[in-house]
């Protein structure tokens, strides 16, 4: 009895391993089945992203060498739409600092500063932003030195120069000894109290020691004074401009002593008190700053995009 129960308990166990072996073997198969579909995967996976990365090279290469055509393409002058009116910048700009250095017209100069910045405006070109900046800072230098009516002080010195002849003439009321009677003396005791004696009233203008001809000599002299004024005001010269005027005045002062002298006196004054000197401030960055933009694309072969020939043409050479 002990001996059947120790069989089939011996006989079950043996079933028992041999079912637990045949799942062993059926899970290792299974197993082996998936470690063959993964690596399959994983082969395959490798395949494409070494595929991907090569088109992706092909890609990168593309780009560049469409880059580097691009750049070549932009450096020829010419080649650009725009190229005629950059040309037409650069002309207004240098046009502009002649109209400053060599004629000292700042006004003229400001407005063809203005007409360059409305070109680069409507070109909106990001690489002539700088040049832009330095076009804006130059006008505000040529504003602040431009305050100076010029042609208004020109045309007040032309002004008293037309009213010359009339301002240094005595008026009306002056008695005028003219030269016959100077050199001719009085016959009588009673004439010659009366040619030493002169009864004048605080309205009237005191005799000025002037004949005719030193009127005509004074005058010329005065317009010769006032038209070297004009010219010293022109040429911005301080010191020739106060000069002219202090020697006119001088004359005035020294020869004329009636209330019209003392009237033109005073605008003699008046126009030596101004500051004529012109400061010139330097408007040529923004020029040179265009001329360098533009030196810079123009095209001149470097030695990165003949590598970049090169390597591209290797590259398709190995694919």
């Amino acid at each position: 009895m002990v001996a059947t129960l120790f069989t089939l308990l011996l006989i079950a166990a043996v079933a028992f391993f041999q079912f637990r072996l045949e799942a062993l073997v059926s899970l290792n198969g299974v197993l082996e089945h998936q470690i063959e579909t993964l690596d399959q995967q994983s082969r395959s996976q490798l395949e494409t992203s070494i595929g991907q990365n090569l088109e992706l090279k092909k890609i990168a290469q593309m780009n560049t060498q469409l880059n580097s055509m691009q750049q070549t393409l932009n450096q020829i002058p010419g080649a650009r739409m725009d190229d005629w009116k950059l040309a037409e910048v650069e002309y207004l700009l240098r046009l502009a600092n002649q109209r400053v250095t060599l004629q000292h017209e700042l006004s003229g100069a400001l407005a063809l500063f203005d007409a360059a910045n409305k070109i680069l405006a409507a070109l909106d070109d990001p690489g002539l932003i700088n040049v832009r900046e330095k076009i804006a800072e130059e006008m505000l230098a040529l504003g602040r030195e431009g305050q100076l009516d010029r042609q208004g002080i020109y045309t007040q010195i032309q002004a008293l120069k037309t009213q010359i002849h009339q301002q240094i003439q005595p008026p009306a009321t002056f008695t005028q000894v003219s030269d016959e009677s100077e050199n001719q003396q009085p016959e009588t005791l009673l004439q010659q109290l009366s040619s030493l004696v002169h009864i004048r009233y605080s309205e009237d203008a005191f005799d000025a020691p002037l004949n005719a001809q030193q009127y005509q000599i004074l005058e010329h002299s005065l317009l010769l004074m006032l038209e070297q004024s004009q010219w010293a005001l022109l040429k911005a010269d301080q010191s020739l401009y106060e000069s002219s005027l202090d020697s006119a005045i001088g004359w005035v002062n020294k020869k004329l002593r009636h209330k019209q002298a003392q009237t033109l006196s005073k605008n003699l004054v008046e126009l030596k008190n101004i500051d004529i000197q012109l400061h010139i401030p330097d408007v040529s960055a923004s020029l040179s700053l265009l001329r360098q933009t533009l030196n810079d694309r123009t095209y001149r072969p470097s030695i990165n995009t003949k590598k970049a020939e090169v390597s591209s043409a290797s590259t398709e050479q190995a694919l």
